[in-house]
């Protein structure tokens, strides 16, 4: 595995190439909050771990105003505290700035295989190459990466690992959107996190097993790919890292076992 930092319209990124020949492993994006700036390496090594087989670039990008930039849309919530829906200039980042520098950047496959077709005696048609981008996230960040799975239609999987699912108004908005076809979800809450003494934190345990209910029906169906509710011990702040690793590794190898 190989890390290291770039920078893309002033936002920076921590990478983990875990790839072996050509770079063609999915990208798995995850916004990284101030505190896992400085132990972001320890969740790609755990995902490594977890599915050594498998090839993936992990792409933390730091989140400078975490209230504002994983929020949807505007919602007042907790005294003190600002949500005001900055979700969308990260999402637009994200999908028209950092996905085309990224594949410019360390798309080596398709560099290849544009080569080839160059050099090629009988001139074919020029090979695409295709990745999957998933997009992974923890608390906020698990709210933020389940919106901007419904909202882009980009990504081929999600991971919302003890994910803000109580924001207002979000079930809402997920029962009124439609599953993308052949993607894969994931979800996991801690068996303690419904007990908060705030009601509308506490609702987090209903809000997602209700989520759990729509997408297991829609993988039954064959709408979505696959489909994974995990019950984790403890309450919001225990083993953050591991849970989103289980999350990222599952989305690389449904079959992993953690």
């Amino acid at each position: 595995m190989v890390t290291y930092e770039l920078e893309i319209e002033g936002r920076e990124l921590y990478i983990a190439d875990c790839n072996n020949e050509l770079n063609s492993g999915p990208f798995v994006f995850w916004p990284l909050d101030p505190v896992e700036d400085e132990s972001w390496e320890n969740v790609a090594n755990l995902v490594h771990e977890m599915t050594p087989d498998k090839e993936f670039t992990l792409i933390g990008f730091k989140v400078n105003a975490w209230d504002y930039e994983m929020s949807p849309w505007p919602a007042e919530v907790f005294k003190g505290r600002k949500f005001e829906g900055g979700g969308e200039s990260v999402l637009e980042w994200l999908v028209n700035s950092c996905i085309p520098e990224l594949e410019k950047k360390l798309n080596v496959a398709y560099i290849l295989s544009e080569a080839w077709s160059m050099t090629e005696d009988n001139p074919k048609e020029q090979e695409e190459w295709y990745r999957d981008y998933y997009i992974a996230g923890y608390s906020l960040a698990g709210l933020f990466s389940l919106w901007t799975y419904f909202e882009s239609c980009v990504f081929s999987g999600v991971a919302s690992a003890s994910g803000s699912l109580w924001y207002p108004g979000f079930i809402e908005y997920a029962s009124k959107h439609e599953l993308i076809d052949d993607t894969k979800i994931y979800l996991s809450l801690g068996n303690k996190e419904e007990k908060s003494k705030n009601r509308l934190m506490a609702s987090v345990g209903d809000i997602t097993r209700q989520l759990s209910v729509l997408f297991n029906h829609a993988a039954k169906e064959g709408t979505l790919l696959d489909f994974k509710y995990e019950i984790e011990e403890g309450n919001h702040f225990n083993n953050p890292q591991l849970r989103l690793a289980k999350g990222i590794a599952w989305l690389l190898d449904s079959n992993v076992k953690f």
